[in-house]
């Protein structure tokens, strides 16, 4: 009977983290499609023009419809595992889990700073390309971050 190394059992669950990620990505592209596409949001809301605090709950509670309310609870779910999986990176002492899961966070936070501004602000075009650019870049990082630490 083999026992896994500490290093092992730590890369086990970077990479089931890493394909939680992506599934939770996917479910946040099909989330904020629906609203681009189908879902007209209240010109004001809590937060509107103000700070973005007060639209989160708001949002969460249900105020602009279950869609959003997935949509920004996913976010929340994404940026709470983006920095648990750069913690793990960290703590394993591999270069290749740290940069890609820096890079992976930082562009979940982009995309969320678009998405709380799109929300807030009347929904401009500029915040919509900045949410799908880092859902993008988070997309292609993490995909890649677990398909070259594989093994390692």
């Amino acid at each position: 009977m083999t026992s896994l190394t500490h290093a092992q059992r730590t890369d086990t669950v970077l990479h089931r983290g890493i394909g939680t990620v992506l599934v939770l990505l996917v479910i946040q592209f099909i989330s904020g499609m629906v609203l681009n596409l189908y879902i007209t949001l209240p010109p004001t809301h809590p937060g509107t023009g103000e700070s973005y605090a007060p639209s989160i709950p708001w949002a969460l509670a249900g105020g602009g419809g279950i869609v959003l309310a997935i949509h920004v609870a996913t976010w929340i779910g994404l940026t709470i595992g983006g920095i648990i999986l750069l913690v793990l990176g960290v703590l394993r002492r591999h270069r290749g889990y740290v940069i890609g899961t820096s890079i992976g966070l930082v562009s979940l936070l982009l995309a969320g700073s678009g998405g709380l501004t799109f929300l807030n602000r009347g929904g401009a075009n500029t915040e919509s390309l900045i949410m799908a650019l880092g859902f993008l870049v988070a997309f292609v990082t993490y995909a890649l971050t677990g398909y070259v630490t594989r093994g390692s």
